[in-house]
Formats: C-alpha cells, structure tokens, sequence
C-alpha cells in the first residue's frame, strides 16, 4: 500500500512560484528517521512497505524534480545534486524496510545510524542548495 506521498514529502503547488516549499520539504525528510525507527523497534502501526519508500519519484518532492523543476532549473548543478541525494535517501529507506521485513533489525538500525543518517544530511543540504539557486535567480 502506498502511504500518502504528501505527508512523506510535502510539496505545495501553488499558482505563480516554482511549485515548491522547501521549508516543508526539508520538515518532511526529516521526519522519515522516527517513521524508520519505529518499523525497526516493531512499533509502526502504518503498512509501509519498501517500495513505496524506496522509489524517489514517488513523493512530492520526487514529482517537482521529474517535473516542473527539471524544467526551469534542471541545468543547474545545485538541482543534479539534489536529484541524486533525493534518490540516494529514497534508496536507503527501502533498504531499511526490506531489512526489517526479513528480519535483519540490527543491520536496519545500523543502515538507519549510518548510512541513512549520511543521507539525509545530504539532501538537506542539497534542499537548501537548491532553495538558494532559485532564489538567486528570482532577483
């Protein structure tokens, strides 16, 4: 079952800007951690299954760069890199599920300190990156 691709990554399409809220973005993405977390303890009470979390075009932020954003700013590098730690954090969050469900808890929760948590501070870095391009090239 696919969880709602709005709350995992939070786009706001609004009429007249580049159809995307970063700050949101940013929000959503890091509230993956606690979602992850609780799947390895055995405590999530949501169906989420690896690929649904796994796929990077699957959430919002996912549809903005396969969409309007690889068209107004996907010459940019600031955008390439975000394109690729989006879809690197996506790919670790799928492992992290697939671990869980065949039952491999400790190498999940080794995936969730390392490799995941490398990942997300990436992407934050790439969403404020990409915020600050955008905005250098409104002015």
């Amino acid at each position: 079952m696919l969880m709602s691709s709005e709350a995992e990554c939070s786009v706001e399409m609004a009429h007249g800007n580049f159809g995307i809220d970063f700050v949101e973005v940013a929000m959503a993405h890091m509230s993956w951690r606690s979602r992850l977390k609780s799947h390895i303890a055995g405590e999530a009470t949501e169906n989420w299954l690896p690929s649904a979390a796994g796929v990077d075009d699957g959430c919002g932020l996912g549809r903005w760069l396969s969409g309007i954003g690889r068209v107004k700013f996907g010459h940019f590098s600031a955008f390439r890199r975000l394109e690729a730690e989006h879809a690197e954090f996506h790919y670790f969050a799928g492992l992290i599920l697939t671990n869980v469900l065949e039952g491999e808890r400790v190498e999940a929760e080794a995936l969730l300190k390392n490799e995941f948590s490398q990942a997300t501070r990436r992407i934050l870095i790439a969403i404020n990156e990409m915020n600050e391009t955008m905005r250098q090239t409104a002015v």
